[in-house]
């Protein structure tokens, strides 16, 4: 693991799942371009679900959203708000290790978030070979850093892992306090 890169806790969740946060991270408007009705995403390091249950609402009835986190407070979390909302049937919860996502038969995905989560993966390359074996021909990946704890400099040292990976790597969405990629299998 990178110095400084630690796990967000579970006690953080809050933050995560903040009403102001919907004013300058809508997921929508990140990532409601990527995403259709019908679709397998994978949403990776998902938190309480502040993008799974938008990812839910925007696959439909059929399609599916593989929620995966290391911490169980986290998806016990997001199963509580899924079920209040009536979106447990669309979130399927994935329990991640620390060394693997474990996804098994879990794929193909045609989409893949990884929102403020690459930086506390203690083996980037591993990360991008397992991303890029579950998701589908022509399937996208958004990988999103946070500035303040990532820099340029080691973003570009993320992307150059990813191409190594296999993956074409397009502009992201512009996000607020962020530094984004846009990843392609072809």
């Amino acid at each position: 693991m990178t110095a400084g890169h630690s796990v967000c806790p579970a006690s953080h969740a809050g933050m995560l799942d903040h009403p102001v946060r919907r004013l300058l991270q809508s997921p929508r408007r990140i990532i409601g371009r990527y995403i259709r009705s019908g679709d397998r995403v994978l949403d990776i390091g998902c938190g309480p679900g502040y993008f799974s249950r938008p990812m839910a609402r925007m696959i439909g009835e059929s399609g599916c959203v593989v929620a995966a986190d290391l911490q169980e407070e986290m998806l016990a979390m997001l199963s509580d708000r899924a079920e209040k909302e009536g979106l447990s049937s669309r979130i399927h919860v994935h329990k991640t290790r620390p060394d693997t996502l474990d996804l098994g038969d879990l794929g193909p995905f045609d989409f893949i978030l990884a929102f403020y989560v690459v930086h506390e993966v203690p083996d980037i390359d591993q990360f991008f070979d397992e991303v890029y074996s579950t998701l589908r021909p022509g399937g996208r990946i958004l990988v999103v850093e946070p500035s303040h704890h990532v820099g340029k400099e080691e973003f570009v040292d993320t992307l150059a892992k990813a191409r190594s990976a296999g993956f074409s790597v397009e502009k992201g969405p512009w996000v607020m306090f962020s530094r984004t990629a846009l990843l392609k299998k072809d």
